[in-house]
């Protein structure tokens, strides 16, 4: 028995409605990720472009450049752009990436939720899309390194799409999906080394499938070689010819669990001193909560697979990678898989309805609200404001040369070097910690990481030289530092 016209109607309106909700929700968050894009580039940005500025041939990206800050697909990007009339364009494929994975997070959400409920109506599966894309969109840590020139948006994108191919490797256009799923994690792998951690979790999840009843061992098996094969051959040379030459860069020092807190928080929309009571709990209650529900209806093997790309790869990496710096973005990947779980957890619980869509609506509430106030100190701040500083310095000097030193050379002096252009024409002397002159210099940076000691309002150096402090140039979180600004008395 057909349903009446005024239903079809309604169902086709309602569905259209949720069409184009989805499509504002994808353009909205590629617009907030355009937002952090024009601010200034911070040291490993600015180092990328200094390194690949040195090469004569793309080739170089993979034979010269053995350094873990060469992404070499952000690097190719960079390549083949300069020189650039505006930095900012660096950060585009970035940009492009972080943008393209809120609708592909989506659509793994669809297919997780059709392959889940068959029998549900199409419209759940659209909720499923609708709840995940805002939890990929709107988390701060997903936003800040999609609107930055290195290579792991573009990671996450590729490994999104490795995701959705083996979604569809049961289906009769297998081969086609196989070869979607090489290509992206041989670009993943470009993009950035963490892409190592979906060849595991897929491999896992495809030799899973041979412990299931009535299955065709040795066509599953040759299955298995037509996905995976390829794919680890090309990680094996990749490692042979690039990965195992490469030298690690320095930084700051972190415990694993300060890291694991402070990505929950960003990942969360929550202040950075909750991750050890509120954030990371509520992110290993919601990623438990909707695994569960994914292997209670029949998901065992799909939870499997998140559950290996949340929890046992990064472990995995920890335990045997030569990294011995850790800092959120290195669990990028996880967290981008953690919500796409938790987009199906939220979906479980919305369609109880009642109290539970309440309950579920005032949670993406806050989950918005409280990233927003991360996002909007990156559009106000940047990752630093290192041409506004040395202009307000050039302006505040009476001379047509300005002396200045820091307190770290190699941090500091790079960014001076790459605007030092902005003070024009005017010029800058950077005096290295042993070199500057008895008298001192005109003026002293003092750099601070995120949420480090606040300098005080008058120091001096060795030689008895007094600073007083005039400015402050802030940075949001994740990238970067603030600068303090101090004048030689």
């Amino acid at each position: 028995m057909s349903k009446p016209p005024a239903v079809q109607t309604t169902k086709a309106a309602i569905d259209w409605w949720m069409w184009g909700l989805l499509g504002g929700l994808l353009l909205g968050f590629a617009a907030v990720r355009l937002l952090g894009v024009f601010n200034d580039l911070w040291l490993d940005e600015i180092w990328s472009v200094r390194m690949v500025e040195s090469i004569k041939s793309p080739f170089e990206i993979l034979t010269s450049l053995r350094h873990d800050n060469n992404h070499p697909l952000n690097s190719l990007f960079i390549y083949y752009l300069l020189p650039a009339d505006a930095d900012w364009t660096f950060r585009l494929l970035s940009w492009f990436s972080g943008s393209l994975s809120v609708w592909l997070a989506a659509l793994i959400a669809r297919k997780q939720y059709r392959q889940q409920h068959p029998q549900a109506l199409p419209r759940n599966e659209m909720i499923a899309g609708i709840l995940t894309a805002i939890l990929v969109g709107a988390s701060y840590l997903l936003i800040h390194y999609s609107s930055e020139a290195r290579g792991y948006a573009p990671a996450v994108m590729f490994s999104l799409l490795a995701i959705f191919a083996l979604q569809h490797a049961g289906e009769k256009a297998g081969l086609r999906w196989a070869m979607v799923y090489w290509l992206a994690c041989g670009l993943g792998l470009l993009a950035h080394l963490a892409t190592v951690q979906v060849l595991i979790a897929g491999l896992g999840f495809s030799l899973l499938g041979l412990i299931q009843p009535k299955v065709g061992r040795l066509a599953e098996l040759r299955k298995i070689l037509g996905w995976h094969l390829l794919p680890w051959l090309g990680f094996g040379v990749y490692y042979i010819g690039f990965i195992r030459k490469i030298e690690i860069g320095g930084g700051p020092d972190s415990t694993l669990m300060g890291v694991l807190v402070e990505a929950a928080a960003y990942v969360m929309g929550l202040p950075v001193d909750s991750g050890v009571g509120l954030a990371l709990p509520l992110i290993l209650v919601l990623v438990g909560m909707s695994l569960w529900l994914m292997g209670r209806v029949g998901g065992w093997r799909n939870a499997f697979l998140f559950g290996l790309l949340i929890f046992v790869t990064p472990a995995l990496g920890i335990v045997f990678s030569k990294f011995n710096l850790l800092y959120p973005r290195y669990f990028l990947l996880n967290a981008t898989f953690a919500l796409v779980v938790s987009g199906y957890g939220l979906t479980c619980v919305w369609l109880r309805g009642g109290w539970a869509r309440i309950l579920v609506g005032l949670g993406l509430i806050c989950f918005v609200v409280g990233n927003a106030v991360h996002v909007t100190r990156l559009v106000q701040f940047g990752r630093g404001q290192y041409r506004s500083a040395l202009r307000e310095i050039a302006q505040r000097t009476p001379t047509s040369d300005i002396a200045i030193g820091s307190d770290h050379d190699f941090r500091n002096q790079v960014l001076v070097d790459y605007y030092r252009g902005v003070v024009a024409p005017k010029s800058i002397t950077y005096h290295p910690m042993d070199q500057r002159p008895p008298w001192g210099v005109d003026w002293l940076l003092l750099h601070r990481l995120d949420d480090g000691p606040t300098p005080p309002e008058m120091i001096a150096d060795a030689r008895g030289n007094r600073y007083v402090r005039e400015m402050v140039y802030p940075h949001a979180a994740l990238s970067g530092w603030d600068w303090f600004i101090y004048r030689r008395q």
